[in-house]
């Protein structure tokens, strides 16, 4: 294992402070002065790290991808490709609902859309979520489950549309919607289209 640096430390604790103010108080309520004094840090330190607040939003998006990761790295690979793809469907709202939460995904959908055409593909192609669902349709196609006739990539960014229209809906419902009980839904209706059976 590769041993942390001192900058990442840094980084992670200012990273950390931020996301616990942002749960208490709410991101709109949170200011950087904050967040370096509850580091106990510079604010020239925070600058280093992070260009702004929306930063960290960024930097969550990363934890993200790490949690794939390891979800993928721990599933057992005889588990049927379907299995899989709900189980990995199962982990992001679960990983969205329990550790990022309301307020904070709400924040990042709302920076997406400010962001707009610069940053196009921070929900998109360059992430850990889309290559693990087009890898798995991909073996889902080389094992008969899935039309081959379909391109994975486009598979893939139908299955992520629907995920992001329930997680919008439960934004707008103050989390009143069953998140993954909706997606494994919004899974099964797209995954007639394009399976084999």
């Amino acid at each position: 294992m590769e041993k942390e640096t001192k900058g990442a430390r840094t980084k992670r604790h200012l990273y950390n402070c931020a996301i616990d103010l942002f749960r208490k108080k709410g991101y709109d309520h949170v200011s950087v002065d904050e967040i370096v004094k509850m580091a106990g840090m510079a604010k020239g330190t925070f600058y280093i790290y992070f260009h702004s607040k929306a930063d960290i939003i960024l930097e969550m998006l990363r934890q993200y991808d790490d949690y794939y990761d390891h979800v993928m790295a721990s599933m057992n690979e005889e588990m049927p490709v379907e299995r899989r793809l709900e189980e990995i469907v199962k982990a992001s709202c679960r990983f969205t609902q329990d550790v990022i939460g309301l307020d904070l995904i709400r924040v990042l959908y709302t920076k997406q859309l400010e962001a707009g055409i610069e940053h196009k593909r921070l929900l998109n192609e360059d992430r850990a979520l889309f290559s693990i669902i087009a890898d798995l349709i991909r073996e889902g196609q080389a094992d008969g489950v899935y039309c081959p006739e379909y391109n994975p990539e486009d598979i893939t960014m139908l299955i992520l549309r629907g995920i992001r229209a329930v997680f919008f809906e439960w934004c707008s419902s103050g989390g009143e919607v069953d998140l993954a009980g909706e997606c494994l839904w919004s899974l099964e209706i797209s995954a007639q289209g394009f399976s084999v059976r």
